[in-house]
């Protein structure tokens, strides 16, 4: 598979380290509720090759995290009410 890289185990601060300010594709990904703990990395991809990406792999079970903190990238389809006390 294109794009495919050696998957070795890698802890969440290791790709952070490794791939940075790109999309990881995990597979066997260890979780902590939402955040990734360790897992195999598959591809690392810029934000504009990673849409492409899932669509293909949709349904292969791999988490998908960007190592890096981006703008906010969808909608929000409801009411949303700020409060302030």
């Amino acid at each position: 598979m294109k794009g495919m890289l050696d998957m070795a185990r890698l802890s969440w601060d290791d790709m952070v380290k490794k791939y940075p300010n790109l999309w990881v594709a995990v597979k066997d990904a260890e979780m902590d509720g939402a955040d990734i703990v360790s897992g195999e990395v598959v591809t690392a991809r810029p934000d504009k090759e990673m849409r492409k990406f899932r669509i293909e792999h949709r349904g292969a079970g791999f988490v998908f995290r960007r190592t890096s903190e981006c703008g906010f990238n969808g909608h929000i389809t409801s009411n949303l009410r700020i409060r302030i006390d």
